[in-house]
């Protein structure tokens, strides 16, 4: 789909020409006195022998300053980020083509994937949306089926789909061309299985950090005859009631899913492996009791509808909150104890004091905040509750009828949930090349190293949303969404207007940002040794994640810093881009004096009347 650009004959302000001026010699001035010298000095004056090209063969470029070449962009993926992406692009850009390729059947990326009972987010819903598109929200924390329709609905009411997006379509292998300056790519169609070439001067990542699930490397799980179903990949509305169910992986999904359960399964298997913080989730302030969600009334939905101020207030509340939640990562810090002592209190407390479960499963280590809290108002009761079974010792062999703990006794399930998370590997699934023939599956294969998250070094033209050394564990993605995008327009815009080739992000800079940020890192609470996807799923693992708080980010990202990037031009002179002297203003029907301010805040060229002219020009005083 291709953007609409500004007009090729766009239209001009009162007094302007509609193209900029072309300089045409008087022929008359051949035929002065026959004076040789004469001539050649008018003519001079009338331009009939100013150069076309200097010395060295350099040509003016016949267009204004701001003249914005067609440049396309191709998305991978169609969730929130592109989602945005393509808002923006509407409103902000010009002469962009942007094609969207989604894997899946529909959009919503991981909110259209992960529908496992008791799915929800992590942040409170009023702050989980964009700051364009606001809505009342029926829970606290909303739950999977809302957000996905908030998404889906903001795609159909400005027809994203048929526009951009191109669903069931996989890229399958990328690799820039250095001498076109282009992205190649092989695409293949999921329906049909035919695989298509295409092409693209930017390429960005916007499928996400958690997007690729994984099985757990059990013995026999394929054995096993029952239902069993991934968490990622979760048949939605499959009957639990009074079935016996084992939930494999006690992260982000397990946690929800054993709370969701536990009141309705005839029995539940869980395991716990290592030490984990059982925390309310984010905003815990305004949380409901104990840190746990809750629905919002009727009359609490309709003040916020009548009161716009009030329910921006109530965000930026929340968001306060969520703001000061860094403090607690710092290792040593008041509030990382006085977190620590609070949840462990908590924890007890809703354990019943089990002292096996509190013994096993309250870190001793490491504090609260070494992986990202998880709202699962439920979860450590379900742990104690008569219908419960809990494993803190490896899980055996799967059988066909259940499997064998830790002690070769077997257990009969009839479901079998895997909530084993996803490749965090920051790996691509496909063959990513730099053109130079490097693979960024061999390019990370032991370790990360990114460019403030947004780039890779030694990749051209090519952008991720949230990569490597992102803020992960830091709130709500959307303001930060928002900020990646207009990261990447500024970088686009410049590409556009400057008639630059490539952006490449220069490798000892990012390993000079890496260099800071693991050594900063080793005074939060991330480093510590807890098992979490902020790691790649290892207790020892690259902690991967931004070294700030989400404003240190913010304000990071405010600007470009160009300085960082080795940069290539199509010309040979870099300033070829100044033009014929004229700038696109002129002549685009943008307001020429937009330098005083705007009438009406608009930028457009005024249409002026004659008021002014009779009441205030010299020659009208006294007429």
């Amino acid at each position: 789909m291709v953007l609409k650009s500004s007009a090729a004959h766009p239209p001009n302000p009162p007094g302007l020409s509609t193209t900029t001026p072309t300089i045409v010699a008087d022929p008359s001035i051949t035929d002065i006195d026959n004076n040789e010298q004469e001539t050649e000095l008018t003519a001079e004056r009338d331009g009939a022998f100013v150069p076309e090209a200097d010395e060295h063969g350099y040509r003016i470029r016949e267009e204004p300053y701001g003249t914005k070449r067609r440049l396309r962009v191709v998305l991978m993926g169609a969730g929130a980020s592109t989602l945005n992406f393509l808002k923006k692009a509407e409103e902000k850009m010009s002469n962009l083509t942007i094609t969207v390729y989604e894997k899946n059947r529909d959009v919503g990326g991981t909110w259209f994937e992960n529908r496992y009972p008791g799915c929800a987010c992590d942040i409170p819903s009023v702050n989980y949306q964009f700051s364009w598109k606001i809505k009342l929200w029926t829970h606290f924390y909303s739950y999977s089926p809302e957000i996905w329709e908030y998404l889906k609905e903001i795609y159909e009411e400005n027809d994203f789909v048929n526009k951009y997006v191109k669903l069931q379509h996989q890229i399958e292998h990328a690799e820039w061309d250095r001498k076109a300056a282009v992205w190649r790519f092989k695409v293949k169609n999921l329906t049909t299985g035919e695989l298509v070439d295409d092409e693209a001067e930017f390429f960005i990542n916007a499928g996400g950090v958690l997007n690729h699930f994984k099985w757990p490397d059990l013995p026999g799980l394929q054995n096993f005859k029952g239902k069993l179903m991934h968490s990622a990949a979760y048949e939605e509305g499959y009957p639990l009631e009074g079935k016996r169910v084992a939930v494999v992986g006690a992260g982000s999904s397990g946690v929800q899913i054993v709370s969701k359960i536990s009141k309705t399964a005839g029995h539940v298997f869980h395991w716990i492996r290592s030490p984990i913080w059982i925390t309310a989730g984010f905003a815990q302030t305004w949380a409901g009791k104990e840190g746990g969600n809750f629905e919002y009334t009727d009359e609490q939905l309709e003040y916020l509808q009548k009161n716009p101020r009030k329910y921006l207030e109530y965000r930026k509340q929340i968001e306060n909150e969520l703001n000061q939640r860094f403090k607690f990562i710092i290792k040593g810090s008041q509030e990382a104890h006085d977190a620590r002592e609070f949840s462990y209190k908590q924890m007890a407390k809703h354990l019943k004091n089990d002292p096996r479960l509190v013994g096993k499963i309250i870190p001793k280590n490491f504090n609260p905040g070494c992986r990202r809290p998880t709202p699962a108002p439920g979860y450590l009761e379900a742990l104690v509750a008569p219908n419960a079974t809990i494993f803190t010792d490896a899980l055996g062999t799967i059988t066909a009828k259940g499997f064998l703990d830790h002690e070769g006794k077997e257990h009969e399930v009839d479901v079998m949930i895997c909530a084993t998370g996803f490749d965090t590997s920051w790996r691509p699934r496909f063959p990513l090349l730099n053109g130079s023939g490097v693979d960024l599956r061999d390019f990370w294969s032991n370790e990360v190293v990114s460019y403030l998250s947004i780039g890779i070094p030694t990749y051209p033209n090519h952008f991720t949303f949230c990569g490597p050394y992102g803020p992960l564990g830091h709130g709500s993605f959307m303001p930060l969404i928002e900020i990646w995008t207009q990261y990447m327009f500024d970088v686009i815009e410049k590409a556009q207007v400057e008639n630059i080739k490539s952006f490449t992000p220069r490798l000892d800079v990012s390993q000079q940002f890496r260099q800071h940020a693991d050594l900063f890192l080793k005074r939060t609470a991330w480093t510590s040794a807890c098992r979490s996807w902020f790691k790649q799923g290892k207790v020892d693992g690259q902690a991967a994640i931004y070294p700030g708080s989400r404003l240190h980010f913010f304000h990071l990202l405010e600007k470009v810093r160009y300085e960082d990037f080795e940069m290539e031009y199509w010309d040979e002179n870099r300033f070829a881009f100044l033009g014929n002297g004229f700038d696109t203003r002129e002549f685009d029907g943008r307001d020429i004096t937009h330098y005083l301010g705007l009438l009406d805040g608009e930028d457009k060229q005024p249409e002026y009347g004659d008021e002014l002219v009779n009441k205030m020009a010299g020659w009208a005083v006294g007429k």
